[in-house]
């Protein structure tokens, strides 16, 4: 029985003839998809590791240099910061040295005033002392004015105190003992002064006033303690 027998055979039937589907198409797994990156030779590949190894060893160098060099620069700032500092106290330690001699100076000026035989000499004693003034000056040193201003314990120093009755005075510095000076900021030496201090006075009414205003003079109780009492006599 050819084939186109059996179709009729089945037609006649009734019943469709049975048929299977084969898929045929090529399958996809991971290998393929591996397969599509590209594939260097081992050659190309070492030397590729090798020039990802050196730029990852380039960057750390280039870091590590850049952090030298960050603290190379902080390590200068501190140098020449302590070096400035040093240079500072050694020079307020000069400045101070030299407001000594030029007090000695003015003590020799004030014993010389009273004589007229060391005139000369005076004058050459003023002239050095006028040329330290000016070399302080011109190193910066000022002298401080406080006369007439209210006392500041942290640019001068109370050498003596003086009584007033007037309020508004309390706390003035009255004269200058010794010149204080400063170097910028910095305190060479406080000045000696004479200070202001209030106190008001204590009233002085005499026992009259009081009898005379009307107020009765108040009795001392000691002294009639001390009489005892009166004795009756018989």
């Amino acid at each position: 029985m050819n084939e186109k027998s059996k179709a009729g055979a089945k037609k006649g039937n009734g019943q469709e003839p049975a048929f299977s589907v084969v898929d045929r198409r090529p399958a996809l797994h991971d290998d393929a998809a591996a397969a599509t990156e590209p594939r260097y030779p081992t050659v190309v590949e070492e030397f590729k590791a090798r020039a990802e190894e050196a730029e990852r060893r380039a960057r750390e160098i280039s870091a590590a240099y850049r952090k030298i060099d960050e603290e190379r620069d902080a390590f200068r700032e501190r140098l020449t910061r302590d070096l400035e500092r040093r240079v500072e106290i050694a020079r307020v330690g000069m400045m101070r040295k030299v407001l000594g001699v030029l007090d000695d100076l003015d003590r020799a000026i004030a014993a010389g005033a009273n004589t007229s035989e060391t005139a000369p000499l005076l004058s050459g004693v003023n002239l050095i002392r006028d040329h330290l003034l000016r070399i302080l000056a011109s190193e910066g040193a000022q002298a401080l004015d406080l006369v007439g201003q209210r006392f500041d314990p942290a640019v001068a120093e109370a050498v003596s105190i003086e009584e007033t009755g007037e309020p508004e005075r309390d706390n003035l510095i009255l004269a200058e003992n010794g010149r204080g000076y400063m170097l910028g900021s910095t305190l060479l030496r406080p000045a000696r002064v004479r200070v202001a201090r209030y106190r008001p006075q204590a009233s002085t009414d005499r026992p009259e006033d009081s009898q005379e205003s009307g107020v009765p003079e108040r009795a001392d109780p000691r002294a009639a303690a001390a009489s005892g009492p009166e004795t009756r006599k018989e």
